[in-house]
């Protein structure tokens, strides 16, 4: 594949990825889910009110960011912050900063999988899983914190790869020791990125013959300071505008809350970390009846469910456990082109643990979308694979590429009503739901 053909499909990617986040953006009028807390939040901070919140604060700085800025547009009226409430502002006040980012992920994922393998094929087939997969277009579509956490996340690992690749200068270790603390500064999951990070470049330990920057002590110990200076700096607003809770205060708050809220199966959604890969329960967000009346009484369902792509959320999970198995059976290889993928199948297998392992230490109320951080690392297996096929010489590992292709394009177009809030008639709704604990 040429550059120039690669930069008209990934252009062609962004375009739709931002299409799937930002059309019908404000059909839903009003908050949804917890929209009802990181939006409020953030307006909570432009009304200079004291509050607690139970995770770290860059989430809220960003939704405050986003309602000041859509109120200097000259057809919105907002003359006081202290006279409006969430429910009285359009909600793309708040979801567009979500919409923008999340279709942007798309780009960085991109730029990940080129910098791994210098595949340009294998970088599409990812950014085209990244763009239309399910739960990651519905996070991007409302107002809550994982859209920030995946893209400050792997933005940072994308300049860790810049610098370790000898692509760059000092600037990308400070880029990305940057945004890894604004990925920890959203919730403290995104220590998972920084694990992960951490377990790569020790694999890439001596392996300058094929392009690594040597890992040294020193690095390591810039790298941690720039991410701690600016995690704390983040937390110097917070700190002045809710003064009831000093730096030190505020994380035993944190720490204290998610350890006494919700436990076991107390919320109806909840399910077991186990349980994530093979999308066992999804997430109603919304839920809304509208009868009908065309002659016959009928009921129309306007639904957002956090519900992932099936066949890409079950072919990925098969692909990671695939790529586990190869990367543990095969550790010595000599020639420089295996131990470049040796190296890829590190950076996949590592980032995939160390996202998705932590949860099970976790005691509290655990829902699906604490997966999607390890389910990309999943999808970029998945796209591997499909990349080997596609260019394989033999026409059966061809048609399986086209074949895996068709399957998840139909799929991605079923479920979309659900995932976009389409109205559809009840047996619509009940048609998509294959199994009982998906309803």
């Amino acid at each position: 594949m040429t550059l120039a053909s690669s930069k008209r499909w990934v252009a062609v990617i962004l375009l739709i990825s931002i299409g799937l986040r930002f059309i019908g953006l404000n059909q839903i009028n009003g908050p949804v889910f917890d929209e009802v807390f990181y939006p409020q939040y953030g307006l909570l901070y432009l009304q200079g009110e004291d509050f607690f919140y139970a995770h770290p604060p860059l989430a809220n700085y960003l939704y405050a960011f986003a309602i000041w800025a859509y109120s200097l547009l000259p057809w919105v009226n907002i003359e006081s912050y202290q006279t409006i409430s969430l429910s009285s502002i359009e909600p793309i006040s708040y979801r567009w900063i979500n919409a923008l980012l999340g279709s942007l992920l798309c780009l960085i994922i991109y730029g990940i999988c080129f910098l791994l393998t210098k595949n340009r094929m294998f970088a599409i087939l990812t950014s085209i899983l990244v763009a239309i997969e399910g739960s990651l277009i519905v996070d991007s579509r409302i107002a809550l914190a994982n859209t920030f956490l995946l893209t400050f996340g792997f933005t940072g690992l994308y300049f860790l790869l810049r610098f370790y690749a000898n692509q760059g200068g000092w600037y990308n270790l400070i880029a990305s020791g940057v945004f890894m603390a604004m990925a920890v500064s959203v919730k403290w999951s995104g220590l998972g990125f920084l694990l992960g990070a951490v377990c790569f470049a020790l694999l890439t330990i001596n392996k300058q013959e094929i392009g690594y920057k040597k890992l040294t002590l020193s690095n390591s110990i810039y790298y941690g300071l720039i991410i701690l200076i600016t995690y704390v700096a983040i937390f110097l607003p917070d700190t002045y505008l809710n003064p009831s809770y000093g730096f030190f205060e505020k994380h035993q708050q944190i720490l204290s809350y998610h350890q006494t809220m919700v436990t076991g199966n107390e919320h109806p959604y909840c399910s077991k970390w186990y349980t994530w890969p093979t999308m066992f329960r999804p997430i109603g967000y919304f839920f809304e009846v509208t009868p009908i009346n065309n002659g016959n009484t009928a009921s129309y369902f306007k639904a957002i469910h956090l519900f992932p792509n099936p066949f890409i959320y079950w072919f990925s999970s098969l692909s990671i456990i695939l790529m586990m198995i190869q990367f543990a059976i095969n550790p010595l290889i000599n020639s420089i082109q295996n131990q470049k993928e040796l190296m890829l199948k590190g950076f996949i297998c590592f980032g995939y643990l160390a996202n998705f392992l932590p949860w099970a230490f976790v005691e509290r109320c655990l829902f699906l979308y604490h997966y999607q951080t390890a389910s990309i690392f999943s999808f970029l297996a998945l796209a591997w694979y499909l990349s080997q096929l596609l260019n394989s010489d033999k026409l059966q590992y061809r048609s399986i590429f086209v074949l895996t292709a068709i399957v998840i394009l139909v799929s991605f177009l079923y479920w979309l009503p659900l995932q976009m809030g389409f109205l559809m008639p009840d047996y619509e709704f009940y048609r998509r739901m294959w199994f009982n604990n998906w309803i």
